[in-house]
């Protein structure tokens, strides 16, 4: 019933207010203030060529589509208020006055953006492994082609200004990513917000008797540990090992193709990876809500838990955004409303890609990564070859969007390092003149340590995303908010980074009502770094 602790009670046309105001009305007026601060700041001149391009490039990137698109198909209880801040954060950074600090005055500044242009390349070479791996193909070796690929784009140095070749990757991008999900919706012939509707109405999320998983089965991409609420007969399709986790002890079956296993609830099913098998129509999604009102409005969504994922979500994002563009000037000229419309226009079909997903295809995410999941829908909606067409189509619009969004970072970089009067870097000059050459650019060798580390330990690419960008909030922004002292910038920078580190790799150690603090360093990072900066500007200087 409606109450100020249940957000998502009351509904109009159907959806909850919560999230007409997270993913329509709040990113519209943003939208609307940033047209008329442009307009108001149109006498002080243009901003270079493509400024608006290069932020949308930086911002847009596949990871952080990835998140809007997987946070609405699983009913995150934090979703509506990332979204917000994934649409807003973009424009709060570009309408801030840009910041000229040099590496005189902090040096852990360049270090600090230099990580987090590393990580968050990682987070989106470890989605594209993802993405390649549920569509069948190696997920590593795909990681290797896309680094390699951006790789040549940024040594090339393509820019964005003036109908560049940067600005005709980010439109090829956008529009591949733009026509699977457009394909989709006259195919299941239902509007967005009638879909929303009806998986919110349902009282189970289950198996369709069309789905892939009813009728020809599929394989597992990764390990998988399956709760059953109710009875369910699972058939393998493949010789593998069933192991079920009863109340009390553990069972093993080894089963051949055509065999079934009748399993009741509380069991828990574990299979590895490769493992082919099929599930009964009609019964519930294991892992999925329990409900369509429990995804729609998840009962936690009230919590304090949740209410701090949602802070670490949005502090890390908008500190990002802020660290990452305070280079780049004010009101970013011509552009900065037609990027800020096409930011909101990506985060909403990404949305939509969530809600056909959850419509159409709820058990998609059983066997694999979380972020990747939903770039399937095509091919569970649309049948034969056409959908898995459909599905290389959006996954190729994936890696061109990433290629812009590893030339804008290069960029971004470029600018920090240049204000810091350290473009080349000689620390990995080493071996033959061609190999020191590439190892000079900071940027190629963030790239190529950002894909080993894809490769290597392929992880969760939305965790990764947020500890590049609550890095940046922790240690240039939070110092900065709390005064404009050297030295007190200087420490509190220092502290942010060490308070940062440390939350990241103890961070698992914590207790279960601190889980949000590993899941958002900057939650405890951000804070330190405020207060030892204040300190030090009150006292020290």
């Amino acid at each position: 019933m409606p109450a100020p602790g249940n957000p998502g009670a009351l509904r109009l046309a159907g959806i909850s207010l919560l999230w007409w105001y997270a993913a329509l009305v709040a990113p519209l007026a943003a939208v609307l203030i940033v047209i008329a601060v442009e307009r108001g700041a149109a006498a002080e001149g243009a901003a270079p060529a493509g400024s608006a391009a290069v932020s949308v490039a930086a911002w847009a990137s596949p990871v952080v589509l990835a998140v809007v698109a997987a946070s609405v198909f699983t009913g995150a209880a934090e979703a509506p208020a990332a979204i917000l801040a994934i649409i807003v954060a973009p424009l709060i950074a570009l309408l801030v006055p840009a910041t000229r600090e040099t590496i005189g005055e902090n040096p852990i500044a360049p270090v600090a953006t230099g990580l987090s242009i590393g990580l968050i390349l990682w987070a989106n070479l470890a989605l594209l492994g993802g993405v390649a791996s549920a569509l069948g193909y190696p997920g590593r070796a795909s990681s290797l082609l896309a680094a390699a690929l951006a790789l040549v784009a940024v040594r090339l140095r393509v820019d964005f200004g003036g109908g560049g070749k940067g600005l005709v990757l980010l439109y090829a991008g956008i529009l591949a990513f733009v026509v699977p999900v457009a394909v989709v919706v006259p195919t299941v012939a239902v509007a967005p917000w009638s879909a929303w509707r009806d998986v919110a109405s349902r009282p189970a999320l289950t198996f369709g008797e069309r789905q892939a998983w009813v009728t020809e089965g599929r394989t597992l991409v990764m390990p998988v540990a399956l709760d059953f609420t109710e009875a369910h007969r699972v058939t393998a399709l493949a010789p593998a090992t069933f192991r079920v986790f009863e109340l009390d002890r553990l069972r093993e079956w080894q089963l051949r193709a055509g065999d079934s296993l009748s399993l009741r609830p509380g069991d828990r099913l574990v299979l590895e990876a490769g493992a082919r098998l099929k599930f009964e129509a009609g019964k519930r999604v294991p892992g999925a809500a329990a409900s369509g009102v429990a995804w729609a409005d998840p009962p936690e969504r009230g919590t304090a838990s949740t209410a701090a994922r949602a802070l670490g979500a949005t502090f890390s994002l908008v500190g990002g955004a802020l660290a990452l563009f305070r280079s780049r000037r004010a009101a970013a000229g011509e552009g900065l409303p037609t990027g800020a419309g096409l930011m909101l226009a990506l985060v909403l079909v990404a949305a939509c890609l969530g809600i056909y997903g959850a419509y159409a295809a709820p058990g998609l995410s059983i066997g694999v990564p979380a972020l990747a999941a939903v770039f399937g829908v095509p091919s569970a909606v649309i049948p034969g070859a056409a959908g898995q067409t459909l599905a290389l189509v959006g996954a190729g619009g994936l890696v061109v969007l990433f290629l812009a969004t590893a030339i804008a970072l290069s960029g971004i970089l470029d600018a920090t390092l240049d204000r810091s009067g350290r473009r080349k870097s000689g620390v990995l000059s080493v071996g033959p003149p061609w190999v020191r050459t590439l190892l000079s650019d900071p940027a190629t060798v963030i790239l190529v340590l950002a894909a080993g580390a894809a490769v290597a330990w392929p992880g969760d690419a939305s965790r990764v995303l947020f500890a590049g960008l609550g890095l940046t909030a922790s240690t240039i922004v939070a110092p900065r908010l709390a005064g404009d002292g050297r030295w007190a910038r200087l420490v509190g920078s220092l502290v942010g980074m060490v308070a940062f580190a440390s939350v990241a790799v103890y961070g698992r150690h914590l207790p279960g009502w601190a889980g949000a603090v590993w899941t958002y360093p900057a939650l405890a990072a951000a804070p330190l770094a405020w207060t030892a900066s204040r300190i030090i500007g009150r006292y020290g200087e």
